[in-house]
C-alpha cells in the first residue's frame, strides 16, 4: 500500500494535479471513507484477500481521480457495497466486486486460493472470458492504478 500512502501524502485539500493520457493536466479529487469496523470486516466473504481487507480497514471505500465538474473517477467499494454488488452482478462464489471504473466498468477480484487472486475488468463481466482477466492481484492493480494516475492502464494492452 506504499503507492496509496504516497498518493495521500501528495493531496492538498483532497486535490491532486495529474497528467491524463492525452497530455492534459487536471486537478482531480480524492475521497476516502472512514475505516471499516471489525463487525463490517467479518461480513466479507470468507476468502477475501488480506490486501483488500487491509485497504478496507484503512478506508471503507473510496472515490479516486474524480473530476470536480464532471464527476466520474474510480470507485472502490465499501463492505456494504461489496455485499450489495455481489448479488446485483450475480458474482460466482470465487468473485468479489471491488468497484467501478471511470466509465462504469465492473471491477472484481477472483479468489483462486488464499495466496492467489486476479482482477477482472469489463463492461458486463461473463466471469468466463479470460480477456477480462488481468495478470495481477488486488494490491498490484491498485498500485498500478495510482502510478498510472487513474488511467485504465489495462486497456493499453487490449487495443
Amino acid at each position: 500500500m506504499e503507492a496509496l500512502q504516497a498518493l495521500k501524502s501528495r493531496l492538498v485539500d483532497i486535490r491532486l494535479e495529474v497528467q491524463r493520457e492525452e497530455g492534459e493536466i487536471e486537478t482531480l479529487l480524492f475521497f476516502f471513507n472512514q475505516p471499516a469496523t471489525e463487525f463490517e470486516i467479518k461480513r466479507l466473504p470468507i476468502r477475501t484477500p488480506e490486501d483488500m481487507m487491509h485497504f478496507l480497514k484503512m478506508h471503507n471505500g473510496a472515490r479516486l481521480f474524480v473530476h470536480p465538474a464532471y464527476g466520474g473517477g474510480i470507485q472502490l467499494f465499501s463492505v456494504d457495497e461489496i455485499i450489495e454488488y455481489r448479488d446485483v452482478w450475480e458474482c460466482p462464489d470465487r468473485f468479489i466486486p471491488i468497484g467501478t471504473g471511470m466509465d462504469g466498468e465492473w471491477i472484481v477480484c477472483e479468489i483462486v486460493n488464499e495466496h492467489e487472486n486476479y482482477i477482472w475488468v469489463g463492461e458486463f463481466l461473463t466471469y468466463e472470458d479470460d480477456m477480462e482477466k488481468l495478470p495481477m492481484d488486488y494490491i498490484r492493480w491498485l498500485d498500478y492504478l495510482i502510478v498510472a494516475q487513474g488511467a485504465h492502464f489495462w486497456d493499453w494492452f487490449r487495443r
